[in-house]
């Protein structure tokens, strides 16, 4: 029996609850491998925009065509990378490591051109591009390992542990890439990026699942087939009536969330001159919002009832941007209308997160999640280049203010395609399983 079904299992037949998902060494050793990636990408998603901004002195344009280069992939290989992971489902693991491999040595190459004085805007977009497609095969195939290592109602504990860590990660890693830009240089910084990616790939090689655990290879696929499953995976993330309005509220919400990062960055180091310092402290208030909502959001869960929860940090964590409207008025509360605007937004979006990934784990039969969770990832990420080459065209015509500006009210109204759903009503996740 693995452990999705044991999980059904118990809970029809009045069995004890499974243990806690940290009783389990495999996904201790997944845990571990998480915490080090993560740690290492925290770091580089405040040292890579520095070093663009800073060391190669990258323009408006030049900064939001990184972002663009950096989640292009997702609108290009997302699907691809679905059909891969159900397809080759016994490969998940291998697959990751591989992807982790990959992404350790392009992102060494990144300090080692800043050391040898060649560096360049078009080269970091290279790098950054093709470490990108191998993010994408990554996050799919996380996504369908997770419910292969643990039991189903070990997941929304298993995702609060992860999702914590990586808002951990981002109390740790982004003070520390801070730190590190400003104390050494953006370059060294990325070296614990790779490192990272080093650590995690040692660390998923240690997962042993079972023959049971791990689900059987999906049958051999023509193309023409292969992309009928990938477009009905479309049509089901689509269709899908609690999947839907997850879908609407992270493209919506991914799209005005790149105008609203792009602005910041340009304006809190072109228009208010804070350090690397400061603002690696910015994000790092956001990662301890994070982390408490994601350690401790199960509390209100079983308290309030699934959907409620999510709807009122969702409510919670899109509302706090609007803070930054006040930023032209702050002067020297500046910087500590940031940090507050931060936390509040992560404590909101830390616990909606462990709530939305758990919601779709359970919701989604187990030989759909790859392509329903790939397809999920082509339209939800790939807003995100969308809304960087938008912010990127707003900040040039306009300003960086006026770019942060309107992100924070798009993100804003990203709420409303789960507040108008079926999703406040689910008192539990296991509602959602139900035909």
């Amino acid at each position: 029996m693995t452990p999705v079904t044991a999980g059904i299992a118990n809970a029809v037949t009045g069995d004890p609850p499974p243990a806690p998902a940290w009783s389990n060494p495999n996904f201790r050793r997944l845990w571990r491998g998480s915490a080090a990636s993560t740690l290492g990408t925290e770091i580089a998603e405040l040292a890579l925009p520095l070093f663009a901004l800073v060391t190669l002195s990258a323009s408006a344009a030049q900064a939001s065509t990184l972002r663009v280069a950096q989640f292009l992939p997702f609108l290009l290989a997302t699907l691809p990378a679905g059909l891969l992971v159900d397809r080759f489902r016994r490969a998940r693991l291998r697959l990751m490591i591989g992807a982790d491999m990959g992404r350790a040595f392009l992102v060494a190459l990144i300090p080692l051109a800043a050391w040898t004085g060649t560096a360049s805007m078009q080269g970091l977009y290279l790098v950054v591009f093709a470490a990108a497609l191998l993010t994408v095969v990554f996050q799919v195939a996380d996504f369908a390992v997770l419910p292969a290592v643990v039991a189903e109602d070990q997941l929304v504990d298993a995702n609060g542990k992860l999702s914590a860590t990586q808002s951990a990660s981002e109390i740790g890693g982004r003070g520390v890439g801070g730190l590190l830009v400003q104390v050494l240089s953006a370059p060294a910084a990325l070296v614990l990026n790779a490192l990272g990616y080093l650590v995690s790939a040692l660390s998923l090689s240690r997962i042993r699942l079972t023959g049971a655990d791990a689900p059987p290879d999906g049958p051999p696929e023509t193309r023409g087939s292969a992309w009928r499953d990938a477009l009905a995976g479309v049509g089901l993330a689509i269709r899908h009536r609690y999947v839907r309005p997850l879908l609407g509220e992270a493209a919506t919400f991914n799209l005005f969330n790149e105008a609203f990062i792009l602005g910041l960055m340009l304006y809190a180091v072109r228009d208010a001159h804070l350090n690397p310092l400061a603002i690696g402290a910015v994000f790092t208030a956001g990662g301890v919002g994070s982390f408490g909502g994601a350690w401790f959001g199960a509390r209100f869960t079983k308290r309030f009832g699934y959907g409620r929860v999510l709807l009122v940090t969702l409510l919670l964590g899109n509302g706090a941007p609007l803070g930054v409207l006040l930023a032209d008025r702050a002067g020297t509360g500046l910087l500590p209308l940031l940090c507050a605007v931060f936390v509040v937004m992560g404590v909101g979006i830390g616990i909606a997160n462990v709530h939305a990934v758990s919601l779709r784990q359970a919701a989604v039969p187990e030989n759909l999640r790859g392509r329903v969770n790939a397809a999920y990832r082509l339209i939800s990420w790939g807003a995100v280049p969308v809304g960087a080459a938008i912010g990127g065209v707003i900040a040039t015509q306009a300003d960086p203010f006026t770019a942060m500006a309107v992100g924070a009210v798009g993100i804003s109204l990203a709420t409303l395609w789960v507040a108008l759903s079926r999703v406040p009503s689910l008192a539990t996740i296991h509602d959602a399983a139900r035909p």
